[in-house]
């Protein structure tokens, strides 16, 4: 018995599927790898935030511990009011930061971090029961005081100041193995905490000499010289960080300044506070607890300084650690990808370019065996290597007998896609007679497949139409290409029928015309909708040419009387003034009003008749022209009624009917002054690219704003419509109410549209679009 083999196809798979899992298992591997590491360089970045939080609060701490301590030792009034202020603003901060740190610190559930944080929290509300003893001790006078309340204080506060460090000790030291120049950056913030808390010490000791304008004692001026001891440590010592840390370029101004202060306020109180000496100062120090503690907190403003810029270094270290990481995540998954593609790739190429043809050629010589159709790829033909060759082959065995099969299924297709079609389609001779015709010839002409073939084209021809035949026949023998046309055929109840003609040439084998196929379609529904389309469209002329002449006759027979009833009530009104009384008078001035605001009613009805129907001029526009034109005609009335029109940004150049359009802005401008009762009227006009309104987005939109009265919501559509005044009881506003018809007449004939926002005594803005108006390629 053969003992079992693996076939070439399972041992390639096998080798290509097993470089692939290892590749990928060294790729996953060095994945996960780097994105523990990018998750370590995050959680690194929140701690840091943290730790900044932390080192606020000790500052903002000492600083409070400071100002209290030499509040509590002052007795002017004047010293305590003026130190308050920084006081609160401390608290306020000390409180802020450690009510929010100190919880989210709980939420790491590190070893040895709980106890810290209860001892903290406690020494906090110490701290605020301390505050209001504090408050209520500067109040009094300093004979009536709690003399033990400074140095408990004090205490109390620098205890707090050490618990806060030994808590921000206790949190980083879980972080410090991440990266070791971030734990540079760190222990370089924690010198200068230690600066700062000792800087702070001093402060507030100088600070409570000064208020108590004391000498200092040899034990405080010791404990002065022994914190400046620790300061310049921690300068030193911070230097060497920042050096380590690469922190030196970036913060090397900042570090001066800070230390140039630190020196400077240190060499002015060296001499007054630092040296031991015999006798007193004198009557009072040279400068006032004010001034010390403003130069103090300069000092420490200078150490904010450095630690921000410090703080920003490290964040853009870890920025481009984080973004390293991430970059070599995407390369390692990239190698992944590319590997899975190769893997894919062999997996397949294995596949399309050995197993499955050598398979399809064994079946395909099997079936040819059998008699049955042998089909190969194309794929396998082109090849050069073994299998093109065998394919080639097998190729040249079938190829006569596949012509065949294919010559008979496209015939048979052929003639199934004719019978089907819904036009008629038909074959004939040269001389004529019908060689084929299908169901659609059968539907369209009523004669049948049996009746038509053999006879001649006159069966479907009307008589008056052979010469098309005859033109048929001699194009196809010339060799020319024949149009397709529209003509007539007769059906065989009689009847003739509109029909879109297709003739095409036939050949022989040898490229002789031997016929030609016509494909026919029924046209006459559309033929009928052409006629009714031009039977309505002559309506509509007619009826527009009528309306014309009627507007025309209208208005000139209108106005004709109309001018006699103005001239009679004028000649009434000069010859019978004396014998008529003021009422009579008044009722003949009123007549005549009435005349002419009936005649201009006229003109603007024929004038709105006009403007829907006569074509647009439409041309490059400037509208910062137009808008100068229309103030120009307007400059008298716009300085008897006190009015100013402002531009804010050019207008642009647009395509439309300039005339129009400057109509659109006559009128609004001129509704602008006449519905404004303010002293100085205010009249706006500019374009906004896009306004979103409830309908959507509105490109390029034109508005007209004003100062003026206003208009009630429920009046917005009712202003447009023609002869409609909201104050026609007003006589200084006379007008025939057809303005803003006007307006959305022009805007409705440029394709746009037209809106408006507006509250009573604040005024009124109207929006409009003009789709026809779009920018000019010369625009600004």
């Amino acid at each position: 018995m053969r003992p079992h083999q693996l076939s070439i196809r399972n041992i390639l798979l096998l080798t290509v599927g097993t470089l692939t899992l290892l590749i990928a298992l060294l790729v996953l591997g060095q994945i996960y790898t780097q994105w523990q590491r990018l998750a370590r360089i995050e959680s690194l970045r929140e701690a840091t935030l943290l730790s900044d939080r932390i080192f606020d609060a000790e500052e903002k701490l000492s600083e409070e511990r400071d100002i209290a301590y030499s509040m509590l030792h002052a007795s002017d009034g004047t010293i305590i009011n003026s130190l308050r202020p920084q006081l609160e603003d401390s608290r306020k901060q000390v409180d802020e930061i450690l009510r929010t740190t100190l919880p989210t610190l709980r939420k790491y559930d590190f070893p040895g971090i709980g106890n810290p944080l209860d001892i903290t929290e406690k020494m906090l509300s110490d701290i605020e029961g301390l505050r209001r003893q504090i408050d209520k001790a500067v109040a009094l006078p300093p004979e009536m005081r709690d003399h033990d309340l400074p140095q408990r204080w004090f205490g109390q506060a620098t205890a707090m100041l050490l618990q806060t460090q030994d808590l921000w000790m206790q949190f980083i030291t879980h972080y410090t193995g991440i990266d070791p120049i971030v734990t540079l950056h760190m222990r370089f913030k924690h010198f200068l905490g230690i600066i700062m808390e000792y800087s702070g010490r001093e402060r507030a000791l100088i600070g409570r000499l000064l208020v108590k304008n004391a000498d200092p004692t040899p034990q405080e001026q010791a404990q002065l010289l022994q914190w400046q001891g620790a300061v310049d440590i921690s300068w030193n010592i911070s230097g060497t960080l920042a050096d380590q840390g690469g922190l030196t370029p970036a913060i090397t101004l900042y570090l001066k300044d800070a230390k140039s202060h630190y020196f400077t306020i240190y060499d002015m109180m060296r001499d007054i506070f630092y040296i031991p000496r015999a006798q007193h100062h004198g009557a009072s120090y040279p400068i006032t607890v004010d001034f010390w503690l403003e130069l103090a907190t300069q000092a420490t403003d200078s150490l904010y300084t450095l630690k921000a810029a410090a703080l920003k270094q490290t964040h853009n270290y870890m920025d481009s650690l984080e973004a390293k990481a991430r970059r070599e995540i995407i390369a390692d998954l990239l190698l992944l990808l590319l590997a899975v593609v190769l893997s894919f790739y062999s997996f397949r190429t294995i596949n399309r370019r050995v197993i499955f043809p050598i398979h399809s050629m064994i079946n395909a010589l099997i079936s040819a065996t059998e008699g049955k159709t042998v089909s190969l790829a194309p794929l396998f033909l082109n090849r050069q290597d073994e299998i093109g060759q065998l394919a080639h082959v097998l190729h040249v065995f079938q190829k006569n007998a596949e012509e065949v099969r294919n010559a008979q299924k496209a015939s048979a297709l052929l003639a199934a896609i004719v019978q089907s079609s819904d036009d008629a389609i038909l074959s004939k001779t040269l001389d004529g007679i019908i060689t084929s015709w299908n169901q659609g010839a059968v539907r369209l002409f009523g004669y049948s497949t049996s009746e038509a073939i053999g006879r001649h084209m006159s069966l479907i021809i009307p008589p008056e139409r052979m010469e098309e035949e005859y033109y048929i026949v001699a194009q196809l023998n010339e060799g020319k290409p024949i149009e397709h046309f529209e003509t007539l055929r007769r059906h065989k109840d009689g009847h003739d029928i509109d029909i879109s003609l297709t003739v095409s040439p036939i050949h022989d084998a040898s490229g002789n015309i031997i016929g030609a196929s016509k494909i026919l379609r029924d046209i006459t529904t559309q033929k009928k909708a052409e006629q009714e389309l031009r039977r309505y469209t002559m309506a509509l002329e007619r009826s527009n040419k009528e309306l014309d002449d009627f507007a025309y006759i209208a208005s000139h027979d209108l106005k004709e009387p109309l001018r006699g009833l103005f001239n009679n009530a004028k000649f009434l009104e000069q010859d019978y003034k004396d014998k008529l009384d003021a009422d009579g008078v008044g009722r003949l001035a009123r007549l005549g009003y009435l005349c002419q605001r009936m005649e201009q009613l006229v003109n603007d009805l024929l004038y709105f008749s006009r403007i829907g129907r006569q074509e647009l001029a439409i041309a490059p526009t400037d509208l910062n022209m137009a808008i100068h034109d229309i103030t120009s005609m307007m400059e008298t009335t716009l300085t008897e009624k006190n009015a100013t029109i402002s531009i804010p940004v050019p207008l642009p150049e647009i395509v439309c009917d300039k005339t129009r359009v400057t109509e659109i802005f006559r009128n609004l401008i001129t509704n602008a002054v006449k519905y404004n009762d303010q002293e100085k009227k205010v009249i706006e006009i500019g374009c906004l690219n896009e306004v979103q309104t409830k309908s959507g987005i509105e490109k390029q939109v034109f508005y007209v704003r004003d100062n003026g009265i206003g208009i009630e919501e429920e009046f917005y559509e009712e202003i447009f419509r023609i002869f409609k005044r909201l104050n026609e009881e007003d006589d200084d506003k006379k007008g025939t109410g057809v303005g803003l018809t006007f307006v959305r007449k022009i805007i409705d004939r440029h394709g746009g549209r037209i809106w408006l926002e507006s509250s009573l005594g604040k005024g009124t803005t109207f929006y409009f679009t003009l789709t026809q108006g779009a920018p000019h390629a010369n625009a600004a």
